[in-house]
């Protein structure tokens, strides 16, 4: 017996083993030689040990300042359009007819699938100042041509606008599932009751999508606080930094600059924002069961 119990041990931790040794390589280790290289700084090709100097730098320093301001602004007003929109949509659609609701999903759904490499590289033959087709059309109208992508306020308007649109599919399709779960009965009731299609949004849909509104609700600012390539492809950060983020100034100081040390502070930073959502979002869960 006891040798039958080893042996099924021995076979469990050969399963485990690859994806342990996996997770030691590619995830534990450079979790912490990130944390690590936060309290160094390359100087003279050499580190040498700061401590908290690097992240007093990012709190102190105006163009960090920018990029947290920038990160801040896009969670504050993408994730909320996302919501918002996506009960919206999905309300107006989850009690249609099948092919119907398949034909708006899949519509919605195909900036989310494709890569954002490919979107980016389309708003910019969209946006692009010489050639663009904004560009065109202002020129074809008599119009004097905007180069948007170099006004900061447009340019912030834009990149909201694009990350909801690369984004607001998933949102519809999470809502539309959750939206068809829902009883008929609740839904005739309020019919039956004389209820408008807005008390239904009230009374029925919001309440019932709590769950999925939470879910999107983390996973889409955990996205959105981690936005790069459109920042990478379509502004570089400008003009003159004003549309940088977090993530584009950590890719900066670490692989441009190579300054190691001030990008896995940054690195840390959103790492510990990340996993405070995973952690709100497994308590969101565990009260659910427990309820």
């Amino acid at each position: 017996m006891k040798r039958k119990k080893l042996m099924a041990n021995l076979q469990a931790y050969l399963f485990v083993g690859p994806f342990v040794i996996l997770s030691v390589v590619f995830m534990i280790y450079p979790i912490i030689s990130g944390f690590i290289s936060s309290f160094y700084t390359t100087r003279f090709s050499r580190n040498a040990f700061v401590g908290l100097e690097n992240y007093v730098k990012i709190f102190t320093d105006d163009i960090y300042l920018i990029g947290i301001r920038n990160s801040v602004l896009f969670v504050v007003t993408v994730v909320p359009l996302l919501i918002i929109m996506g009960i919206w949509i999905a309300g107006a659609i989850f009690d249609k007819m099948p092919s119907y609701i398949s034909a708006v999903r899949v519509c919605l759904y195909i900036p989310v699938i494709a890569s954002m490499v490919v979107m980016s590289i389309i708003w910019r033959f969209i946006l692009d100042s010489q050639s663009g087709l904004v560009k065109y059309f202002s020129m074809v109208f008599g119009f004097e041509a905007v180069n948007v992508l170099a006004d900061r306020t447009w340019t912030l308007m834009l990149l909201i606008f694009i990350l909801f649109t690369m984004n607001i599919g998933q949102s519809v399709i999470l809502y539309v599932a959750d939206m068809i779960g829902i009883s008929k009965d609740l839904i005739e009731a309020c019919k039956i009751d004389g209820g408008s299609r807005l008390d239904m949004y009230h009374y029925v849909l919001v309440p019932l999508t709590r769950p999925t509104t939470i879910f999107i609700f983390i996973t889409q600012t955990a996205a959105v606080i981690r936005v790069f390539v459109v920042i990478q492809l379509l502004t570089r950060g400008g003009p003159s930094y004003q549309s940088t983020t977090m993530m584009y100034l950590m890719y900066q100081q670490a692989f441009e600059q190579g300054n190691t040390g001030v990008g896995s502070a940054i690195g840390v930073l959103l790492f510990l924002f990340t996993l405070v959502l995973v952690l709100l979002q497994q308590l969101v869960a565990g009260k659910r069961k427990g309820d």
